[in-house]
């Protein structure tokens, strides 16, 4: 079912639903549901990167921490993210907690090596 928006703003057409707003809000919510999905596949294809990392710092004892590439990634998810009109602050967000459990994840794979 295809969405029809009032002009000029984000809000659904009345008419375009036929007053079926039950059956357009699963819609959507079906079509969350596979981004949610698509993401969680990429933050593990992420973690698997991120634990090879772990394994090529333990090997060549190199520190976890790495703040020249966290600033890089931060900024280019920065770029990312304002290219696509995504809030600076979630993105912000989002990029600390993923560099957090990476740099765990790393730590933990230095530990065991």
């Amino acid at each position: 079912m295809a969405i029809s928006y009032e002009s000029g703003t984000k809000l659904p057409m009345k008419h375009s639903y036929d007053g079926d707003y039950s059956s357009a809000l699963a819609e959507l919510r079906s079509g969350i549901n596979q981004i949610d999905e698509q993401l969680i596949r990429l933050i593990a294809e992420r973690f698997s990167k991120v634990s090879e990392v772990g394994d090529l710092k333990a090997i060549f004892h190199l520190p976890v921490e790495d703040l020249q590439r966290e600033h890089l990634v931060l900024e280019r998810a920065l770029e990312t993210a304002k290219k696509n009109g995504l809030s600076e602050y979630l993105t912000r967000d989002l990029m600390s907690v993923l560099m957090k459990y990476s740099k765990a994840a790393q730590a933990k794979r230095v530990r065991g090596l």
